[in-house]
């Protein structure tokens, strides 16, 4: 292929790659023989009908001679406005290139708009309007077999999870699934031998929550009503639990009402990145975004910035009959001393909040 669009990303599926949800991923992104690459800026982030903060995060992919690193843009200027003349300027966090809302609530209905100034340009989304997502009606899940590579025998493979729902009257609806799993712990810290191994647990203080968020292109789970507008969706699968420890597994689900720019996005994000560079894959593509530089509308912006009407609803996988369990062993207390703890530190991967449905 002797030329590549410029909004294709060995730039773009890389930088996403690296910001999608600010999670940790374990697909490892196409990396062509490129020495250069345009100096772009890579938006991400939305605004829902759930409380904030919101974040956006801003990056420039780094040369793919430095192996593809993305560097956070400091010193922004990013705001948020509405459809009502309301105005938010989000706050930098520190050496990061994350800005975050302060007080802004999302309301159903209400169209919102993002605004940057970086090194003296001007960039804007355009308005995006939060739909309203409709309620889950029922969440269940059901085991699977796996054929076991050294004994050849079936065994328990996890357990698939599935929703109903209802698909309103109108058409035009364009949905995004996804799920959070909440892990109650009791280690919030290490102590370290000097190479830095960890030697001992350090208790947490109080209650503390893990945050395991789905991740992976698998996760990119998007739907319209064009063939469906109106009816019942019946067993949706939205998620697989593993088999690990015996316990209850608890998740909450969540039910996405995207707009048809945002659904056209990630569907193109998702085929990008299962596009595994064989001879018959697809060619690759413009990825569809939403932002443009005012002061130079030929410079490309690459990334999203969508509003989201989200609901959710809890479910509990019981493991405790499992045949199988592949828990890892906790740090052993520290010997002959009280035992020391540490504060949870609310971040998006741990919390010190009880999870909204949590009543076990």
């Amino acid at each position: 292929m002797k030329k590549i669009n410029k909004l294709f990303s060995p730039v773009f599926v890389k930088a996403l790659t690296w910001s999608l949800l600010a999670l940790v991923s374990c697909i490892t992104p196409f990396e062509p023989d490129f020495k250069e690459q345009p100096d772009a800026v890579v938006v991400q982030g939305f605004i829902s009908n759930e409380p904030g903060p919101y974040t956006i995060q801003l990056v420039r992919p780094a040369n793919y001679s430095f192996a593809g690193y993305s560097i956070g843009i400091k010193n922004a200027v990013v705001y948020i406005t509405d459809d009502a003349g309301n105005r938010e300027n989000l706050l930098e966090v520190p050496e990061s290139g994350l800005y975050k809302t302060q007080n802004l609530q999302g309301e159903t209905g209400r169209t919102y708009q993002l605004h940057m100034e970086i090194d003296g340009k001007k960039y804007e989304s355009k308005p995006e309007l939060i739909r309203d997502a409709g309620e889950i009606d029922r969440v269940y899940d059901e085991p699977f077999q796996e054929i076991d590579a050294l004994s050849n025998q079936s065994r328990l493979g996890g357990w698939n999870v599935y929703i109903d729902t209802k698909d309103p009257i109108e058409n035009g609806n364009y949905y995004r699934w996804n799920f959070l799993h909440y892990k109650l712990v009791g280690t919030c810290g290490s102590i370290n031998d000097r190479f830095g191994n960890p030697l001992y647990r350090v208790s947490c203080c109080g209650d503390c929550w893990d945050i395991i968020r789905c991740t992976g292109v698998n996760c990119i789970n998007v739907a319209n009503d064009a063939l469906i507008n109106g009816k019942q969706i019946s067993r949706k699968q939205v998620g697989t639990v593993p088999v690990g420890c015996r316990d209850r597994y608890y998740l909450e689900v969540e039910q996405q009402a995207l707009s048809r720019d945002s659904y056209v996005f990630w569907k193109t994000v998702r085929q990008l990145l299962q596009n595994t560079g064989g001879v018959f894959d697809v060619a690759p593509s413009a990825v569809p975004g939403n932002i443009t530089c005012l002061s130079d509308p030929d410079e490309q912006v690459l990334g999203f910035f969508s509003a989201v009407g989200i609901s959710r609803k809890a479910h509990v996988v019981d493991r405790r009959n499992s045949e199988i369990v592949n828990c890892p062993p906790d740090l052993p207390d520290v010997p002959g001393f009280p035992a020391p703890c540490t504060t949870c530190v609310q971040s998006l991967y741990r919390t010190p909040q009880k999870p909204l449905y949590w009543n076990f």
